[in-house]
């Protein structure tokens, strides 16, 4: 349970609106349930056709003679094949991991200019982001 739509200043939880523009503001998102939607969204030719229709006054949402494309495919206006699909999610952990964090985090502290306690903190910070036990399973 808890809040999904949270707010942070000064390492303390506060209501996200409380200070516009100084307070962090982290959300829960269904990861896996984006997925779902995305790979069953409406084909990108059916899409064009509706946009199409409410240009010219026809009805909204009205899908006509204009068949859904199966998830994961379509047909864009210019007639291109347009194949996509949706994966994951993945852990906040495996995702840092991959875009290199680690390896930022060791360039950084290896800086001449960088102190010790801001090493220290680099450290405590990546563990935070990255352990199972702490933010990395999100």
């Amino acid at each position: 349970g808890g809040d999904t739509l949270r707010g942070f200043a000064r390492h303390r939880q506060v209501h996200p609106l409380s200070r516009p523009g100084e307070v962090d503001v982290t959300a829960d998102v269904d990861f896996g349930a984006l997925r779902e939607a995305v790979n069953r969204r409406v084909g990108a030719r059916e899409s064009f056709e509706r946009f199409r229709r409410r240009q010219s006054g026809g009805i909204a949402g009205a899908t006509a003679d204009v068949e859904p494309a199966p998830p994961g495919e379509g047909t864009a206006p210019s007639g291109s094949s347009i194949k996509t699909e949706a994966y994951g999610p993945i852990t906040q952990g495996r995702f840092l991991a991959a875009m290199g964090i680690v390896e930022r985090v060791e360039r950084r502290i290896e800086l001449d200019s960088t102190t010790d306690d801001e090493a220290a903190e680099l450290v405590s910070s990546l563990e935070r982001l990255m352990d199972p036990d702490e933010m990395g399973e999100r």
